[in-house]
């Protein structure tokens, strides 16, 4: 608190005027204002969405073509996360991270393929900082370079100094939800055995993964060397090495390039080169050459890994020119060549229309062409949004899709989509869709949703020192 400051005055008043001019001293000067005390800030931020779906479904026919019953689904789906940044910590400010995501769906209607309740939390963790190095324990998540993206319970530990940064990890998976899903049958000359005699359940202590990652990333230069390990029943499930870099040229263009490399076959999973530009203040392009093996992407414990080792190879540019602010023109085009098989080519026109009312409206409609080696479509897509005051949005799409063969008798496809959402209050949305398809898999899908969501973000608390 800042005190309020005071003048103390002398009595002068009360003294002849020679008394006063032989007695007055010096009034004491103002007191300056006290310095405000620092302020401790930290974030807390959550948010939740509640989702009710309706809609028919079946499994595909069974075997000899058995027709299987039609069921209706209500599930109810809710999705929570929260998380607190800058905390303080007994050793140092702002040093405590905590993170927490989880969701729960109850199935009321009766089916055999569905648990009436089911639920999972995606991550749980704290994150502690100490200096330049930090510890991050619990359920977690690894993105980007050699892990691609994974799941698990352990731990990270990892520093960073002057842009150079290390990091490594270790702990167990966290199994898909639809590994042990009911309903989930195992194809194959072993199918009857293996339903009347199903495997044993995954060990927790089989399923396990390592990994590190180092580099450095300040501007204009970032790079970095990572490897990832990974073990399925306790045999090798993946082994990989990754090189990422990207930097900035010239003040005007961004290059750089990805590489995974697998390290059971020594291949290219994939590799990425590309350059981004600006040339013109109203123009973007950009370029990029890919080489892919998808299998090599695939689990090595996995059957469908054997299937196909075919990999392509993709040349292409995109191209976007701002011809007026509300206006905006998107071209794209890649030419494929893959192994052993006809060259390939897909590409996009598209027009893209903002208009900054008092309400915002976005018109976008695009042109497509797909021409693969087995089949090639020509699309269409138009989608358009606008809010229609300050609480009400919506949303319109439409796509259609024309097949150079005809896919199971059918030549097209066609989707529509709509959404439509009210702001009850500030932290508050409510949100109705639906959507209406017809493919050469269904003759007519019907879906509908409704979804209330909750947002809080409390604002930086403040704390007296």
């Amino acid at each position: 608190m800042i005190a309020p400051s005071t003048l103390a005055l002398a009595g002068l008043w009360s003294l002849p005027s020679s008394a006063q001019e032989r007695s007055v001293t010096p009034a004491p000067a103002p007191a300056s204002p006290a310095a405000p005390a620092p302020i401790d800030r930290f974030t807390l931020v959550g948010h939740s969405e509640t989702y009710l779906r309706l809609y028919q479904r079946a499994l595909l026919p069974g075997q000899n073509g058995a027709a299987v019953p039609t069921e209706t689904a209500v599930p109810l789906v809710s999705y929570l996360l929260a998380n607190a940044r800058d905390v303080d910590a007994p050793w140092q400010k702002d040093a405590i991270q905590l993170e927490f995501a989880a969701w729960a769906r109850v199935w009321p209607t009766s089916t055999s393929l569905e648990r009436p309740f089911d639920g999972d939390v995606q991550t749980a963790s704290v994150r502690l900082q100490a200096g330049p190095a930090w510890a991050a324990l619990g359920r977690q998540q690894m993105a980007g370079g050699a892990a691609r993206f994974v799941r698990f319970d352990g731990i990270r530990l990892g520093a960073a100094h002057l842009g150079l940064f290390v990091e490594g990890y270790a702990g167990f998976t966290v199994l898909p939800r639809w590994n042990e899903q009911p309903g989930y049958h195992q194809l194959g000359d072993a199918e009857d055995e293996l339903l009347v005699n199903p495997p044993p359940a995954a060990q927790r202590g089989d399923q396990w993964l390592a990994g590190a990652r180092t580099g450095y990333a300040s501007l204009p230069l970032s790079a970095s060397l990572s490897y990832h390990e990974q073990r399925r029943d306790a045999e090798l499930d993946r082994r990989s090495l990754g090189v990422d870099v990207a930097t900035r040229a010239f003040g005007m263009a961004s290059l750089g390039g990805t590489a995974l490399l697998d390290l059971d076959s020594t291949r290219f999973a994939d590799a990425r080169f590309w350059v981004d530009a600006a040339p013109h203040p109203l123009i973007d392009v950009g370029v990029e050459l890919l080489h892919a093996e998808p299998a090599l992407l695939l689990s090595r414990q996995s059957v469908l890994s054997v299937f196909s080792t075919d990999g392509y190879d993709e040349l292409g540019g995109t191209l976007r020119v701002r011809a007026r602010r509300w206006l905006r023109f998107e071209a794209n085009g890649y030419l494929d060549l893959y192994d052993g098989g006809d060259p390939g080519a897909r590409g996009q026109l598209a027009a893209r229309l903002s208009f900054d009312e008092r309400y915002p409206t976005l018109v976008r409609v695009a042109y497509s062409r797909v021409d693969a080696p087995d089949n090639g479509y020509h699309g269409l897509r138009a989608s358009f949004s606008r809010q229609l005051s300050k609480s009400l949005g919506s949303t319109l799409e439409a796509y259609g899709y024309f097949y150079d063969t005809p896919v199971a008798g059918i030549s097209s496809s066609f989707l529509g989509a709509g959404t439509l959402s009210y702001r009850v209050q500030e932290p508050f949305e409510v949100l109705w869709s639906a959507s209406l398809a017809r493919s050469p898999y269904a003759e007519l899908d019907a879906q509908t949703m409704l979804r209330a969501s909750y947002r809080f973000d409390a604002s930086p608390r403040t704390r007296q020192q």
